[in-house]
């Protein structure tokens, strides 16, 4: 499999379903990237089904207290 190309910064702008490296439509998948070793923060990153193209657009989310992988 080939290495996932480099994030793209982006701005969603009113509505962003549409892969502007491949023109595909039917929106992306997401991807979770720690923000720092040990961080419970992580950045959304999308990724277009069709290309690999991989976008930030700037979502950022945490982990609650207490959910995680069990024993």
């Amino acid at each position: 499999m080939a290495v996932p190309p480099e994030i793209r910064k982006s701005d969603p702008g009113d509505d962003f379903h549409r892969c502007p490296n491949c023109g595909y439509t039917r929106g992306f998948h997401c991807s979770f990237l720690r923000v720092a070793e040990g961080s419970d923060r992580y950045r959304i990153v999308l990724v277009c089904p069709e290309c690999g193209t991989r976008f930030d657009i700037g979502w950022s989310t945490g982990l609650e207290k207490g959910v995680g992988p069990g024993p």
